[in-house]
């Protein structure tokens, strides 16, 4: 005699693929639904790229405390089909022991280039003191990488011993404002006497 099968599925079955049908509607709903506005009124963008530095954990051990550095944030690139106007960028948090002293927007064109990684302030390769102050908005072509930059003045007030983990942008495309976070790992220490 052989086994009997039911072709009516088991209560565990039935509930193993309600499951599976519950997350999959949940992950399609997150994604069709337009995120919510943060307290800024910003929604959540995609239209971002850090180019080079999305792979990248820049280090600089050379630090000293009582110094001061300029440490770039990505160069915003444009992978989107539309221009897109960046309105700021930031660190989302920086480790103890150091202090921000201010963001400045660069050009390419003024410091011959995207710099990468850590400068000291009033080094002879500080490119950056004297630059006159832009705006701090600017337009990215689509799919292209930005001309402007933004830079971060800090103070090294204590041993470092966190890394920078991602940076933050609020930009415009149309006339909705958007946020997005972008990797931007920096691994900083202090110089070994």
């Amino acid at each position: 005699m052989g086994t009997l099968v039911s072709s009516t599925p088991s209560r565990r079955g039935r509930l193993i693929a309600g499951t599976a049908f519950l997350i999959v509607a949940t992950a399609l709903a997150a994604w069709l639904v337009p995120q919510r506005p943060d307290d800024t009124g910003a929604r959540k963008g995609h239209a971002l790229g850090a180019g080079l530095l999305e792979q990248a954990d820049l280090e600089y051990v050379q630090l000293r405390i009582g110094k001061e550095y300029w440490l770039n944030l990505p160069q915003a690139t444009n992978v989107s089909g539309e221009p897109v106007t960046v309105l700021k960028a930031r660190f989302v948090s920086l480790p103890k022991g150091l202090k921000l002293i201010g963001y400045k927007v660069v050009s390419t064109e003024d410091t011959d280039g995207f710099g990468i990684g850590v400068l000291p302030v009033n080094s002879k390769f500080d490119d950056v003191t004297g630059l006159p102050e832009r705006s701090t908005t600017f337009t990215v072509k689509a799919h292209k990488p930005a001309v402007w930059y933004h830079m971060a003045r800090l103070k090294v007030t204590g041993p470092v011993t966190g890394d920078t983990s991602q940076c933050r942008f609020w930009y415009r495309q149309g006339s909705v404002k958007y946020r997005q976070d972008l990797r931007c790992v920096n691994q900083l220490r202090l110089a070994k006497k």
